[in-house]
């Protein structure tokens, strides 16, 4: 080691090919260097490059020093059917680097770019002189080579995943098709949880937060449901009303209807003055944006009507 600069001295080895060749190298120096070195001196790519050294392939990102390999050493070289081609995505404007051997098929070629590239393995098609790259092909049969380009084509298949929340209290995933409409949605969940279908309605949020509410003859891709997406699934319920003086109504609404919207069916059939009442439940004031679900009113629940004079803050 040289100690006035704190690196080590060079040294020479002989890299054995079709002749030898000398490389001035350290020990620190990387195999993927070394590899680096080659390519510049002979034009063999780093991605065609198998080095051996007594018996043992040498690992890229490994040193010299690592496989005991001083000065005068000689390495093996053999030159591969390796290759390195870029992959371009425009649809998620992104370029990968694969290094891949001429005896690997374009299934091979997919499992990697879904792997790296995040694109399911079926939903590719590669394209590569404006020709479909058949995926029993090998790589050599496609005439690709070292530093060539191929094109994924994004072509989503109909099949989705969807999270359904049901009423703010769990959540299910269903395996569905884009073709299947909002019905057939709720008789799956009706079928899984038990949850007649007359009595689900089932809410869409929007990217920019507006609420769409998926009507049953629509298929979901009209209704424009993704992969991953989530629906929240709101149940009807049938609960009562006890006015102050002693009266029941029977109500039918959504877990998702608000107090507002109850107060004002109570003032229809009870042609109760506005203003002059509040809702109350298990203890608790129903303000007017509250929905039912909130206050987890359920089937057979009674929501009391009391005047204003008896109000207390709760």
């Amino acid at each position: 080691m040289d100690s006035r600069h704190g690196q080590p001295p060079h040294y020479k080895i002989y890299v054995k090919m079709m002749k030898t060749v000398p490389l001035d190298v350290k020990s620190t120096d990387t195999i993927d260097q070394i590899k680096s070195q080659i390519s510049a001196l002979e034009g063999i790519d780093s991605s065609q490059q198998a080095l051996f050294f007594a018996g043992n392939q040498l690992e890229k990102d490994n040193r010299l020093a690592d496989y005991n390999i001083m000065a005068n050493s000689c390495v093996d070289l053999y030159v591969t059917d390796g290759m390195q081609i870029s992959v371009s995505i425009p649809s998620v404007g992104k370029t990968i680097k694969l290094n891949l051997t001429k005896s690997q098929s374009v299934a091979d070629v997919k499992a990697v770019i879904e792997q790296k590239g995040g694109i399911p393995l079926d939903e590719q098609i590669l394209m590569y002189g404006c020709q479909k790259l058949e995926d029993n092909k090998l790589l050599s049969q496609c005439g690709l080579s070292n530093g060539h380009t191929l094109h994924v084509l994004v072509c989503p298949t109909d099949k989705l995943r969807i999270s359904v929340d049901v009423d703010g209290e769990r959540t299910i995933n269903l395996d569905v098709k884009s073709w299947y409409t909002v019905a057939d949605v709720k008789l799956m969940i009706d079928t899984l949880e038990g949850l007649p279908a007359s009595t689900q309605i089932l809410v869409h949020t929007q990217p920019g937060g507006a609420n769409t509410v998926l009507k049953d003859i629509e298929t979901l891709q009209n209704q424009r449901i993704k992969d991953n997406d989530i629906v929240t699934l709101y149940l009807k319920v049938n609960f009562f009303i006890k006015t102050y003086e002693g009266r029941t109504l029977m109500m039918s609404m959504w877990t998702c209807d608000m107090a507002e919207e109850v107060m004002k069916v109570i003032e229809e059939k009870l042609e109760v003055n506005t203003g002059v009442y509040y809702l109350h439940y298990r203890g608790r004031v129903l303000s007017l944006g509250d929905t039912l679900r909130k206050h987890k009113i359920g089937n057979n629940s009674t929501v009391d009507v009391r005047l204003r004079n008896s109000y207390v803050a709760q």
